[in-house]
């Protein structure tokens, strides 16, 4: 089995932490590459990822694409994507070898993918469409106006736009705009309005075999995903997004478990 290293260079100060996991793994019969960058991870089973919840994410998606697994390393402040803190690396042997022998529980995170005309983007926690407070385009913003359809069901959203999650993502800026915990497993997705003018605006739960059109009505909406503008969408266009092909799969610490993870993790 061949196992990828990816580390969060703002993160890792010390080299040797990198270079005493290659030799762990080694020393255990794993064949390894270090990775410089999200651009290179290719040809592994598995990638480890040293850093926060940030790099994880960002890595994981890449790695998903590329059938990779990923376990992640906390070495950042929340850590919730990671399996293990910075100093429990030799634990990551041990849930290798479940891995290997295929004893070891694989949790499946649903991804979005975002079409706008011929690009496609993919995000693991969510999509944003939000106002442009001139930030971006240098105009003066407005209020923003979307279209929402799922399921043939059209509805009208005001405010600061809207931000659709995964299971994974519903315990990060959904949760801080009022959306709901979702359990990383359930096939669902999640609509949140962000700073609705409407008090009928609240969070709508639906299943991940839908697909969503979003269309801008008024104003400009940046569309960020999981956290980085890659576009800008116009009054009068509209997107799509639904559920990717693939999955980021995580294999887990048999000891895991999320309702404890967030009340030790959210609770700081």
């Amino acid at each position: 089995m061949k196992i990828g290293i990816i580390a969060n260079a703002n993160k890792i100060k010390n080299e040797r932490v990198i270079d005493e996991l290659s030799e762990v793994l080694l020393k255990n019969g794993y064949e390894c590459e270090l990775f410089a960058d999200n651009s290179c991870i290719s040809n592994v089973d598995v990638l480890i990822v040293l850093g926060g919840d940030g790099a994880i994410l960002h890595s994981a998606v890449v790695a998903a694409q590329k059938g990779a697994k990923i376990i992640g390393i906390n070495y950042g402040t929340l850590g919730f994507l990671a399996e293990y803190e910075r100093d429990e690396t030799e634990k990551v042997i041990e849930l290798l070898k479940k891995v290997q022998d295929g004893t070891c529980h694989i949790l499946n995170r649903s991804v979005l993918e975002l079409q706008v005309g011929e690009r496609k983007y993919y995000a693991l926690n969510e999509v944003s469409f939000q106002r442009d407070f001139a930030s971006y385009s240098g105009k003066v913003g407005q209020i923003l106006r979307l279209e929402t359809e799922i399921a043939d069901e059209k509805t009208q959203v005001a405010g600061d736009g809207v931000l659709i999650c995964t299971p994974t993502g519903s315990t990060a800026y959904s949760l801080s705009a009022g959306g709901s915990i979702l359990f990383p497993d359930v096939p669902v997705f999640m609509l949140t309005p962000l700073c609705a003018l409407s008090l009928h605006s609240r969070p709508v739960v639906y299943s991940d075999e839908e697909n969503l059109l979003v269309k801008v009505t008024q104003g400009q909406s940046l569309i960020i995903v999981d956290g980085e503008v890659v576009d800008v969408l116009s009054k009068g266009e509209a997107v799509t997004i639904n559920k990717a092909t693939f999955t980021a799969d995580f294999p887990m610490n048999d000891k895991a478990v999320f309702l404890e993870k967030i009340k030790t993790k959210l609770n700081k």
